[in-house]
């Protein structure tokens, strides 16, 4: 790919994301999810924060699958360790520009199954994390395995339960058509904005 075009996709994907504090990324698959998500790290520049609750990336970093980049701290979290894990991070988002990255909303909810109200519980966590995030312009990024559905909206893969949906929220949805990417920003009523084409993910 010719670098000044590789330059200039970049530069387009960061203004999708850091054009709000908030971001709900949805995919179809797994492993999209991941390596978007590692293309996206090794390309931007400031510290990334990223919450591995499927532990699907945690082991392609242990495996040497992918390699880890020097601005990445990796943590998996569990329902055990995330109050103390929650503090530490927003100690270090108040002080300094992040991109946090939840992988993926799924695996949050997994963790708290025990939760009689984890959707609220969940919700809290988030809004707080871009609440305090915003004073050093941080970005959060939510992950998700996602299907639309006409009568329903946004609904988590397995799980049944909805994609986030909080008002100032990037939607953004990775999708493959026809061999190639297209990561397309929604409104609040699920109509596109916009939509930019990845000829392939190796991109960045």
């Amino acid at each position: 790919m010719d670098k000044n075009h590789q330059a200039d996709i970049i530069e387009k994907i960061q203004q999708m994301i850091f054009a709000e504090s908030l971001n709900s990324i949805s995919f179809d698959d797994a492993i999209t999810k991941t390596y978007f998500f590692h293309k996206l790290i090794s390309a931007i520049d400031i510290p990334t924060i990223y919450l591995d609750f499927d532990l699907l990336y945690s082991g392609y970093i242990a495996s040497n699958i992918l390699p880890q980049s020097d601005n990445l701290r990796l943590h998996q979290p569990s329902e055990q360790t995330w109050n103390k894990l929650l503090a530490q991070i927003l100690d270090e988002i108040s002080k300094e520009s992040h991109m946090i990255i939840i992988d993926s909303l799924n695996g949050f909810y997994n963790i708290f199954t025990n939760e009689k109200d984890a959707g609220r519980l969940i919700n809290s966590f988030i809004m707080l994390l871009a609440s305090v995030g915003q004073k050093t312009k941080s970005v959060v990024l939510i992950g998700s395995l996602a299907k639309f559905k006409k009568d329903e909206g946004w609904v988590l893969l397995a799980i049944g339960r909805h994609v986030i949906e909080i008002n100032k929220m990037n939607r953004l949805v990775l999708q493959k058509q026809d061999s190639e990417f297209y990561l397309t920003l929604f409104d609040q009523n699920n109509s596109k904005k916009s939509s930019l084409k990845l000829s392939s993910l190796d991109l960045f």
